[in-house]
């Protein structure tokens, strides 16, 4: 008992205050319950160090980059100079030091520090001659069923640092700086960041998202005098037609309705889906619904050849307004194309490689393409405006079925920096450069013709414009 009382005598009197100072550094301490209370003990508390520690020459200057760890506060770096380790500093704060070659160093070591002390030293132990990008990132599924993992795979070059972000909060830091893949449970969808740092602190991003497969929903519908391949078995959707975000799912179904469901979490009852609108349609859609801030913009097929293009307001009012019927058939959603908002992730490269890109010139709409080659463009703001017409400098040898995808130009083509449709023609492939705006070097003229359909392009609304094909390609 005499012992015990001696032990915690000794000490509550040493260390009777949270921090003691010793060797410039703070003492780290923690409450230990002994004996009815709690008594303070010391402990070693020291900062990580990062797992990479790159070297790159660049002119008259070694470069030298880390990940910077969230536990440390600064760095202290030395370098190996006729056999010794001298200090080159003992206080960077960024993740990243440029030291001449004048210095003779032949080796670099480095540890990060807190109030409490100092890492191990971590010695250089990469070499990076390879100018800094983002040759892939990927997850091995873009759809997997709740609860379950998705691999993320990347591909860098010239990175001193890489970490890969959620918009849910997850952050995985410190990963290989080449190449590597991550296993990562989803519950929900989730976009994925990928961030890679060069040697002066910059960084590039490019992101992927993973969706969630929809939980069945059972809608027996009604019996029309169209066919409905699935109305016996009790799932009469289209499941070519499923858009899936933020936990809504927007489905059309094959007797022509467009369905609005939620998934509802409940901490006391079951969780579900919950209907949230259906809508009645003059006929059926064939692809997933275009989403553009709060609205859905989807093409309609009608019995004899007809359609027309709908919207719908995702703000509550679910609020749907079509454009007038069409003698074309239609299977392709529409495209909406708004250069303000593209992806910077689209651009890094060709700003990188000294391409200055092309896509902020290109004309701002919904692109509708039919399936016999028509193409009409509507204005992002009025659907019931008279559209643009637009044609293929060919003739197509079969019908537009699928969806043309939104992509730019690659470097060393004709058509570097420009944005194109590829549109599917059978087995063929074709690339078609996106209509340029025709204005001025006045600012407000260009603003006007990029972002508004006013009296002069409604007067030339008549004519078919044909559009560029960048290149064609065999599948």
């Amino acid at each position: 008992m005499k012992f015990q009382y001696f032990i915690r005598l000794f000490l509550l009197s040493t260390l009777y205050i949270q921090y003691v100072k010793a060797n410039t550094f703070e003492q780290a301490i923690v409450p230990i319950y002994a004996g009815g209370s709690f008594v303070y003990a010391p402990i070693e508390l020291l900062p990580n160090h990062p797992d990479y520690f790159s070297i790159k020459s660049q002119g008259d200057n070694h470069l030298l980059a880390w990940y910077f760890e969230t536990d440390v506060q600064y760095y202290q770096i030395e370098a190996l100079i006729n056999g010794q380790w001298q200090t080159l500093s003992q206080n960077v704060t960024s993740s990243f030091y440029h030291v001449p070659l004048s210095t003779g160093a032949t080796s670099y070591r480095i540890r990060g520090c807190h109030n409490y002390g100092c890492s191990e030293w971590k010695e250089s132990n990469r070499t990076v001659s390879k100018e800094t990008d983002i040759n892939a990132f990927y997850a091995d599924n873009i759809v997997i069923d709740k609860f379950h993992s998705v691999t993320l795979n990347w591909v860098v070059q010239g990175a001193s640092a890489v970490m890969i972000t959620s918009n849910l909060g997850g952050e995985y830091s410190n990963l290989n700086p080449e190449n590597g893949s991550l296993r990562v449970k989803v519950y929900k969808e989730t976009t994925f960041t990928l961030s890679i740092a060069d040697f002066k602190g910059q960084k590039q991003y490019t992101e992927v998202t993973v969706g969630i497969t929809p939980d069945s929903v059972v809608s027996k519908g009604v019996k029309t005098e169209y066919i409905q391949p699935l109305y016996d078995i009790n799932q009469d959707i289209n499941h070519k037609t499923i858009l899936a975000f933020d936990d809504a799912i927007y489905f059309a179904t094959h007797d022509r309705k467009l369905v609005h469901y939620r998934y509802e979490p409940n901490a006391q009852t079951e969780s579900k889906w919950q209907l949230i609108w259906e809508k009645s349609l003059p006929g059926v859609i064939n692809n997933p619904p275009a989403r553009y801030i709060n609205q859905l913009f989807y093409s309609v097929s009608m019995f004899g050849g007809k359609s027309q293009v709908c919207s719908v307001s995702l703000a509550g009012s679910s609020q749907h307004t079509c454009t007038q019927v069409k003698p074309a058939q239609l299977y392709a959603s529409p495209i909406v194309v708004d250069t303000t908002s593209l992806p910077q992730s689209h651009l890094s490269w060709l700003q990188k490689l000294g391409i200055t890109p092309i896509e902020s010139q290109a004309i701002n709409g919904i692109y509708v393409f039919y399936a016999n080659g028509e193409i009409a463009l509507h204005s992002l703001d009025d659907l019931s405006a008279q559209p643009r017409r637009f044609a293929f400098p060919q003739s197509l040898q079969n019908e537009i079925i699928d969806t043309p995808e939104l992509f730019i130009g690659a470097p060393n083509t004709n058509s570097a920096g420009w944005l194109q449709f590829a549109v599917r023609d059978g087995n063929r492939l074709r690339g078609l450069q996106l209509p340029i705006a025709q204005s001025s070097n006045s600012l407000l003229e260009r603003a006007m013709s990029l972002f508004s359909f006013g009296d002069a392009e409604t007067s030339q609304s008549q004519n078919t414009q044909i559009l560029n094909q960048a290149w064609s390609a065999e599948l």
